[in-house]
């Protein structure tokens, strides 16, 4: 989910909304072309923060609707540690981090 530009190889599904030859959709958000309980694995890196804080429990339930029982979803996710360990030490200002925090980049 959220390739981008990155294309993993032929064995993956590749989703993401930009304009890349590799892709073969475009929504991560409505999965309509896959069955109920039909997917082994969700690879979602850096891509939620993108999303609104109320748009991610419907995401994460349209994701769930088509991974099979006992499929795995792996997710990465902003440092919320190193985040505040950048703002603390002065690095970067608070508005750096705004949108990794509430949501949207």
């Amino acid at each position: 989910m959220g390739c981008g530009w990155r294309n993993f190889g032929k064995e993956w599904v590749h989703i993401d909304s930009g304009d890349y030859d590799h892709l073969d959709h475009d929504s991560i958000t409505d999965l309509k072309y896959f069955a109920d309980d039909s997917v082994d694995l969700i690879y979602a890196s850096h891509v939620i923060e993108y999303f609104d804080r109320e748009t991610i429990p419907s995401l994460l339930r349209e994701w769930k609707r088509v991974l099979k029982p006992n499929a795995t979803l792996r997710l990465a996710v902003p440092n919320f540690y190193e985040i505040s360990r950048l703002y603390s030490d002065g690095l970067f200002s608070l508005d750096s981090f705004v949108g990794l925090l509430y949501g949207r980049m």
